[in-house]
C-alpha cells in the first residue's frame, strides 16, 4: 500500500477537511495527520515538515509500505487510487503541480516516492542545510534526473487564502 502524508500546519485550516474527505472518498489512504507549528517564513515550512516530520514517520513504517506521497493540505487528487496503480509508476514522480516554467516547477502538491527510493530521498533531504522552498528543492531533483515530472498534473489546489502570498490562491 502507498499512503498520503499531508503537509499541514496548526491550527488546521478549514479547507483541509474538504481535501481529506475528497481524497479518502477516492480510495486514497493517509498516514496519521501530524500538523506542524514552525515559527518561520511560511514558504519554508513545507520543507521543514518533510525533514522533521515526514522522514521520521516513514522511517518507522518503511518495511510495511510500498511507497508514500507527500501532499499539501489544500490538494484534491483528480484520480482514484486504483487509477494511480494502473499508471504503474516505479520511480519517484512529481504527480501534482501548478505549472512548469522554463527553470522552475510551481507547486509541490503531490510527490510520490516508492519505498525502494526512500533512503536516497532521506539523504537528499538531510543534505539540504539551507532553508529552501519545497518546490525549489523538488525542481532541483527533477533537474538532476532523480525525480520524474508526470506529463500532466493529477491534482488541483483548493482555492483559499495563502499566508505565503498574503492573498487568495485560485
Amino acid at each position: 500500500m502507498n499512503y498520503l502524508d499531508y503537509l499541514i500546519y496548526s491550527p488546521i485550516p478549514n479547507y483541509f477537511a474538504t481535501a481529506l474527505i475528497h481524497n479518502q472518498s477516492r480510495g486514497w489512504k493517509n498516514l496519521p495527520i501530524t500538523p506542524d507549528s514552525y515559527n518561520m517564513k511560511p514558504a519554508h515550512c513545507p520543507f521543514e515538515h518533510i525533514k522533521k516530520i515526514t522522514i521520521p514517520k516513514i522511517d518507522r513504517i518503511k518495511n510495511n509500505i510500498d511507497g508514500f506521497f507527500i501532499i499539501e493540505g489544500d490538494v484534491k487528487i483528480n484520480i482514484n487510487y486504483n487509477e494511480f496503480q494502473k499508471l504503474n509508476i516505479t520511480e519517484p514522480t512529481w504527480l501534482g503541480y501548478k505549472k512548469k516554467l522554463s527553470d522552475y516547477i510551481v507547486g509541490n502538491f503531490l510527490i510520490y516516492i516508492p519505498i525502494e527510493y526512500f533512503i536516497d530521498f532521506k539523504e537528499l533531504v538531510l543534505e539540504q542545510k539551507r532553508k529552501i522552498y519545497s518546490d525549489r528543492f523538488f525542481t532541483k531533483l527533477v533537474d538532476i534526473g532523480w525525480l520524474k515530472l508526470h506529463p500532466k498534473s493529477i491534482a488541483n489546489e483548493i482555492p483559499h487564502y495563502s499566508n505565503i502570498i498574503n492573498g487568495y490562491r485560485k
